[in-house]
C-alpha cells in the first residue's frame, strides 16, 4: 500500500520539477501536482515519468498569484485530490523549486518511527505580520503587484485609524508554509475549508497562516514534532525542510542552492531543500538528482 503522498505547488522551470517528481518516484509514494492555471503545460508529455509511483496532475487548475488566497486553495484542492484516492500516512508539501537530500528510504524510516507526529515549522509574529488578517483586504490576489499592494495598504491604513478590524476571535498562528501531516490532520483540513474560506478570503499572504492557526487551534496541537519543550509562543517544531533565509536575495525569497552549497546541504539533518533554480546553478540539482538515482541503485 502506498503510504506517502507528495503535493507539489508548481508553475515553472517544468524540466526541474521533472528531477524532483523521478526521485520521488517509489514504491511507497504516490504525486499529485497543481500547476499555475496561468502556465502553458500538457501533462500528456508526462504519462512515462513515474515507474512506480502514480502521477496525478489536479485537472481544475487555480490561478496563483504571490501572496493570493488561491495558494491556500491550490493546497486545499491538492490535499482534497490525495485524500479521495487514498488513505495515506503522510502528505507532504513541496513546491517545483524544492529537492529532496536524502534518500526516500531515510525519509520513509524516520516518518515510520515518528508516526502520528505532525510536521509543521511555527515562527514567532513579526510585527508587521498581523495586518495581513486583522484588516478586510481589497484585492486579496494582489500583494505581488505595486499598484493593487499600494491600494490594500492605503485601505488598511485607513481601517488602523478608525480601528476597524475583521477575523477579531481568531487565534492566529504564523508557520512555513511547507508541511507533513497525517491522513488524520490532512481529511481534518479540508472539512474546515468553508471556515477557511470565510476567514483568509479577503486577507494577504495567508499561506504561512491558515494551516497553523488550523492545527494550532485544533487537537493536532498535541502530536506537533517538537524538538525542545515549548511554552505558548515558543514554539520550536520543525517540518524537515531546509530553507536559508540568512542569504535570501529578499525577505520575499530564501537562498537560492549553488553547487558550493553541496558540503551544506549534505551536512543538514533534514529530508528536502528549498529552493533550487536550473537557471541560477543547474549543477547542483543535477548533482542531488545523479546522487541519489545512484543510491537507488
Amino acid at each position: 500500500m502506498k503510504t506517502h503522498a507528495y503535493l507539489i505547488l508548481a508553475h515553472h522551470h517544468f524540466g526541474q520539477l521533472r528531477k524532483l517528481v523521478e526521485l520521488l518516484d517509489d514504491p511507497r509514494n504516490d504525486i499529485f501536482v497543481h500547476v499555475d492555471k496561468k502556465s502553458a503545460f500538457d501533462p500528456s508529455e508526462w504519462k512515462d515519468v513515474c515507474k512506480q509511483s502514480e502521477l496525478v496532475f489536479i485537472e481544475n487548475r487555480i490561478s496563483v498569484n504571490w501572496g493570493g488566497v488561491s495558494i491556500m486553495r491550490s493546497e486545499l484542492s491538492l490535499l482534497k485530490a490525495a485524500t479521495a484516492k487514498n488513505h495515506y500516512k503522510y502528505y507532504h508539501l513541496l513546491s517545483g523549486m524544492d529537492l529532496p537530500i536524502k534518500t526516500q528510504d531515510e525519509i520513509h524510516d524516520f516518518f515510520e518511527k515518528n508516526d502520528g507526529k505532525e510536521f509543521l515549522n511555527y515562527w514567532h509574529f513579526k510585527k508587521t505580520t498581523q495586518s495581513r488578517f486583522r484588516y478586510y483586504t481589497l484585492f486579496p490576489e494582489g500583494a505581488g503587484k505595486f499598484h493593487t499592494n499600494l491600494a490594500n495598504n492605503i485601505f488598511k491604513g485607513l481601517q488602523m485609524l478608525v480601528g476597524y478590524q475583521i477575523n477579531r476571535d481568531v487565534n492566529f498562528k504564523f508557520a512555513s508554509q511547507w508541511f507533513s501531516i497525517t491522513d488524520e490532520c490532512a481529511r481534518y483540513v479540508i472539512s474546515k475549508e468553508d471556515w477557511l474560506e470565510k476567514v483568509f478570503r479577503h486577507t494577504n499572504t495567508c499561506d504561512e497562516i491558515f494551516l497553523a492557526t488550523l492545527v494550532w487551534n485544533s487537537p493536532f496541537r498535541e502530536r506537533l514534532y517538537v524538538k525542545e519543550p515549548v511554552e505558548e509562543h515558543i514554539v520550536n517544531e520543525s517540518n524537515m525542510r531546509f530553507i536559508d533565509w540568512t542569504r535570501g536575495e529578499s525577505i520575499r525569497h530564501p537562498w537560492t542552492f549553488r553547487i558550493s552549497d553541496w558540503d551544506l546541504l549534505m551536512s543538514v539533518p533534514h529530508f528536502w531543500a528549498r529552493k533550487f533554480d536550473d537557471s541560477v546553478d543547474a549543477e547542483i540539482i543535477d548533482k542531488i538528482y545523479t546522487n541519489l538515482l545512484s543510491d537507488r541503485k
